[in-house]
């Protein structure tokens, strides 16, 4: 048998179908959340999955287009942001991936435009990885973990 410990920290996942729709919704179910938002004492931390250039409808978008897709990734994952209150300002850690290291500096312009267009400063910690992405059509891939004030509003 099973003991189920009832004191944990609060978790809820985090969504925007106006922007992803939900892993768990795609005709072969994947079993996780575009997002998690986990409470603490005055703090909330989001972790956002790692996230591609998927649209609202499950889709792989701007396929063979690798400046497209680092767009669309970024916007989706400052969509998923915005539905918890919070903004590009509010990441402290990001990981890269991409699927062909020669992307880098092309990945790096994007970044560095995306960025610059948030006003971003300072910048978040972040590593960039050469991996395969879960779609062959994909070319990159970023996670991401915000932290923002418990109060503020979503």
């Amino acid at each position: 048998m099973r003991l189920i410990d009832t004191h944990r920290i609060q978790k809820t996942p985090i969504e925007n179908k106006a922007v992803l729709n939900e892993a768990y919704d795609y005709p072969k179910k994947v079993s996780f959340v575009r997002g998690m938002r986990v409470e603490l004492d005055n703090c909330v931390l989001l972790f956002i999955s790692g996230t591609a250039s998927v649209d609202e409808n499950g889709h792989s978008v701007h396929i063979g287009d690798f400046r497209a897709q680092a767009w669309r990734m970024f916007n989706n994952i400052r969509g998923l942001l915005e539905s918890e209150g919070a903004d590009w300002h509010d990441v402290v850690r990001t990981t890269c991936y991409l699927a062909d290291f020669r992307d880098y500096d092309t990945f790096n312009e994007v970044r560095n435009a995306f960025y610059e267009d948030q006003h971003l400063d300072p910048l978040p910690a972040s590593t960039c990885i050469e991996a395969r992405i879960c779609r062959p059509e994909l070319l990159v891939e970023t996670e991401a973990i915000a932290m923002i004030p418990r109060d503020r509003a979503r």
